[in-house]
């Protein structure tokens, strides 16, 4: 008996579980009886499945799509056409120019800008052409083309070069998302250890600055 009231103890919700049923009731209920209320409601439940996971420990790769679902609803909320929902594919030069696409350039070239920095002055000139810097460049390059959303196009070492070049060629306002992203990294306790798993992983969905 009192193995079985144990049992039925465990299964009961816990206040994170009862947390995201509210809220998952509540934008159910926006999303049938509020005017206009598909989109806030899609949007609510889209967030209150990435904090769930969030609560419950779950990575940052697990409540990204949420989130990037929720970001899509409020673009169409205001009368966009999110990449998200679009049947045709983008041309390559809309492609370059969307924010999910500058957010992945600016992380690469935060890379490859860390790495950089690591590399003791005396061990490798880091000069235009430099092997040590063309090789960690390459190195990124192989993650980069294994990113979602990266399929369209082959990226090279000379590509993330080139991307760290612009990069670091903004005014400093422009710059500061990139310039945050570096210093994070190198704050960290091990920081090439850090760009290696960022690399792995993939661009999170709300690592934004």
């Amino acid at each position: 008996m009192h193995d079985h009231h144990s049992m039925r103890r465990s299964t009961a919700p816990d206040s994170i579980e009862a947390e995201f049923a509210e809220t998952l009731r509540g934008a159910a209920f926006i999303f049938e009886k509020v005017e206009s209320g598909r989109f806030q409601g899609s949007i609510l439940a889209c967030q209150a499945v990435a904090r769930f996971i969030h609560q419950r420990g779950g990575g940052a790769e697990l409540a990204a799509p949420f989130l990037q679902i929720a970001e899509a609803f409020k673009e169409l909320e205001r009368g966009g056409k999110p990449r998200l929902f679009s049947k045709r594919s983008t041309p390559a030069k809309q492609r370059e120019r969307s924010p999910e696409r500058k957010h992945i350039q600016m992380l690469a070239a935060a890379a490859l800008e860390v790495l950089v920095r690591l590399t003791p002055r005396s061990a490798s000139a880091w000069g235009d052409g430099a092997k040590g810097r063309d090789n960690a460049a390459s190195k990124v390059a192989r993650y980069v083309n294994k990113w979602p959303g990266m399929e369209a196009q082959q990226v090279t070492g000379k590509t993330i070069i080139a991307w760290r070049n612009q990069q670091r060629a903004l005014n400093t306002a422009d710059r500061k998302r990139f310039d945050t992203v570096v210093e994070k990294i190198l704050a960290e306790p091990s920081p090439e250890q850090t760009v290696v798993d960022l690399l792995r992983r993939g661009p999170p969905g709300f690592w934004k600055s």
